[in-house]
């Protein structure tokens, strides 16, 4: 099993420790080491994983990230008000292949998934994400997959699809359970009007990295739709890190943990992944402090997945552009949701999808909310 095979935390960084105030997060977790073994999944909520494959970051001649910066640095942060339990695993090892790799990371990810475990895996590149959404497939559970990134990773070497390209393998792949796929932070300049016509035709979810900016809530109801979310450190701009293939423009290092927070939040997200990350001392503290937030939001979620109808939230209808749009909103968190009825099968079921406020105001005014206008598309294709 994959799990048998993790590395233990080494030495060096579980030593951290006995200088460490007994309030950080070195102190509170339960770690894999050479002497201790396998903590034990009873009870945890989060665990978290390193991934030492770099091959895909072009890196072939070193193969092997050193992850210990980033745990130095998770380790020496402070707990919060919490009540999870959380577990380090260690490392997942380099295959002799890439894809031993990523079935390596798809084991533990099954057995996370299994156990109801939020799993936060970091290092490694995004491939990874091929390995946390093949649970899914194995399951045959269908699965909303968000990315933070500053492209979208269709194509490669002139071509829309490509045969390298991590999306490209999700969306050929058959049978499919990828029900959407969200980008938040693309910039125009970075990628082809190819791409950005493919996902209108795929009717898939994009906001601008100008638009985030301005207002970061705007993601929180894509994120309450996310299973997986996949935050790529290259979406950070390249001042706010040292080393890497960063970016001039892009989050700034406050609002890459904002958005990890909202990840948190998210009651239905199941795996996150941060990749991409430079080797230095700052982007080991930016992935470091983005954990953090991610179980700091953890431990706000509202429990609200799958939202139920009958009980605790209101119900209005509004008449829109020949439509009648059903919304819903909680009556515990002050969250919204809008009904989705295929209309050309009657077969399929009536679905909720996440929406905001700002969305039940404008449909008041006439205009069909585009988060329902894609949805009733996606069910079509």
């Amino acid at each position: 099993m994959a799990i048998e095979l993790l590395i233990p935390v080494p030495d060096e960084v579980l030593s951290l420790r006995t200088i460490s105030e007994p309030q950080t997060l070195g102190n509170k977790l339960k770690i894999h080491s050479e002497k201790a073994g396998i903590p034990s999944f009873k009870n945890a909520r989060i665990a978290i994983v390193g991934v030492q494959e770099t091959r895909s970051i072009g890196q072939p001649h070193q193969r092997k990230q050193n992850l210990n910066g980033i745990r130095k640095a998770l380790y020496s942060l402070y707990v919060g008000n919490w009540n999870n339990n959380i577990i380090d695993l260690g490392d997942i090892p380099t295959g002799d292949k890439e894809k031993d790799s990523h079935r390596a990371l798809h084991d533990i990810a099954k057995e996370m998934y299994q156990r109801n475990i939020l799993l936060i895996a970091f290092g490694g590149s995004q491939e990874n994400t091929l390995g946390l959404c093949s649970v899914f497939n194995e399951f045959e559970v269908y699965y909303n997959l968000t990315s933070i990134d500053y492209k979208f990773d269709f194509g490669g070497d002139g071509s829309l699809i490509s045969p390298d390209s991590y999306m490209s393998k999700l969306i050929a792949n058959r049978p499919n359970y990828m029900t959407n796929f969200c980008n938040l932070g693309y910039q125009s300049y970075m990628v082809a009007q190819d791409e950005i016509d493919l996902m209108e035709r795929l009717y898939f979810e994009s906001i601008r990295l100008g638009t985030l900016t301005s207002d970061l809530k705007v993601v929180e109801p894509l994120m309450r739709d996310s299973d997986i979310v996949s935050m790529d450190m290259t979406a950070v701009k390249s001042n706010e890190l040292q080393g890497g293939l960063t970016q001039v423009n892009g989050f700034t290092a406050q609002q890459f943990c904002a958005l990890a927070r909202y990840v948190g939040i998210s009651d239905r997200v199941r795996f996150v992944g941060l990749c991409n990350i430079p080797e230095s001392s700052t982007s080991s503290n930016l992935t470091a402090q983005a954990v953090w937030y991610i179980i700091e939001g953890m431990h706000y979620r509202v429990n609200e997945y799958p939202f139920s109808t009958k009980e605790n939230s209101v119900r209005y209808v509004v008449s829109c552009d020949d439509q009648e749009l059903i919304f819903y909103q909680s009556s515990l968190s002050k969250r919204w949701w809008l009904e989705v009825r295929p209309e050309h099968d009657s077969n399929l079921e009536t679905v909720l999808i996440s929406c905001s406020e700002e969305d039940f105001y404008t449909a008041e005014k006439g205009t069909v909310p585009e988060r329902w206008w894609k949805a009733i598309r996606r069910s079509i294709i």
